[in-house]
């Protein structure tokens, strides 16, 4: 009987033992929080570039059956453009061979992405 009293009371968990996995855990966690916040901000800057270049050859398809550059969103949405929600869009026509698109999303890695027509590229 003794040696059956002394096993059920050296059983379970000690209270430290189970702080230190809680605080194991936690660290844990924190750590996957951050890494995740990461990626779904890469995510929104993909979302961001890639609605500019969508945006880009709608503007150029438009230009390839009107002879001119639309300054809306609805124009371009004529030749198949579709916005991506949650994504903010805004096209200024700097002369009639040339357009900027900036795209604007919040929980980016920057604010905003800047697409220019007579370089090509994305800022």
């Amino acid at each position: 009987m003794d040696s059956n009293s002394r096993i059920d009371s050296q059983s379970g968990f000690t209270l430290l033992e189970l702080i230190v996995v809680l605080a194991v855990l936690g660290i844990l966690a924190a750590i996957a929080m951050q890494q995740f916040n990461i990626y779904r901000n890469r995510a929104n800057d993909t979302a961001m570039r890639a609605d500019l270049k969508n945006a880009a050859l709608a503007m150029e398809s438009y230009y390839g059956e009107f002879l001119e550059y639309p300054g809306s969103l609805n124009a371009i949405s004529l030749v198949g453009y579709r916005k991506t929600s949650g994504i903010t869009l805004t096209i200024n026509v700097t002369s009639p061979s040339t357009f900027t698109i900036n795209a604007a999303m919040p929980n980016g890695t920057q604010p905003s992405f800047t697409f220019d027509s007579t370089t090509g590229l994305i800022n």
